[in-house]
């Protein structure tokens, strides 16, 4: 069994993600790393490249061949949910939790100079702030409805987020799945 994270960019599914992996003591997974990983260049690269449909495409074929692993923790792109064939592979996988961070919180994630941030490519030339917004108002539905479990992300560090899905994982007896699924 899978816990798998989604959630619009910046979140924070990758520190959440890292952090309840060390916690579960399983395999931590993003799909966008083992995208780029496969493809020997940064997501930005990719796109600039190939488009924004040749990415998804290898975002679908990392979503197959994750949900064929053991227990793992994955982080997936925030446009993951954008293919019905993925949200239904990865409901299959395991337990699918929804980072809901507040839009202050993710423009100002994005508009960061860190590291992580330098890697998003823009999907519109827009403001980022505009685009943020539009792609949210598109994503919510999707993602509401992929979620078995969301964590609202407000007003919490990420060691505070991976606990609280910890306690959900707990509560829901999923966290016997993924001790099984582990042996």
């Amino acid at each position: 069994m899978k816990v798998i994270l989604i959630g619009y960019r910046a979140t924070g599914k990758s520190t959440v993600g890292t952090l309840l992996s060390a916690k579960l003591k399983i395999p931590f997974v993003d799909t966008d790393t083992l995208v780029e990983e496969n493809m020997e260049m940064p997501i930005k690269e990719i796109v600039a490249l190939h488009g924004w449909d040749f990415f998804r495409n290898k975002e679908k074929e990392a979503v197959l061949t994750l949900t064929q692993e053991g227990a793992c923790v994955i982080a997936t792109g925030g446009g993951v949910v954008l293919n019905k064939k993925n949200v239904d592979l990865l409901k299959q996988a395991g337990v699918i939790i929804w980072l809901n961070a507040p839009l202050h919180d993710i423009i100002s994630r994005l508009n960061n100079n860190t590291p992580g941030a330098s890697v998003r490519p823009q999907f519109t030339d827009w403001d980022i702030v505009q685009e943020t917004i539009y792609l949210m108002k598109q994503r919510f539905p999707l993602y509401e409805n992929a979620a078995n479990h969301t964590v609202e992300t407000a007003n919490k560090s990420p060691l505070q987020v991976a606990e609280e899905i910890y306690q959900y994982l707990v509560e829901s007896g999923n966290l016997i799945k993924i001790i099984k699924n582990k042996k």
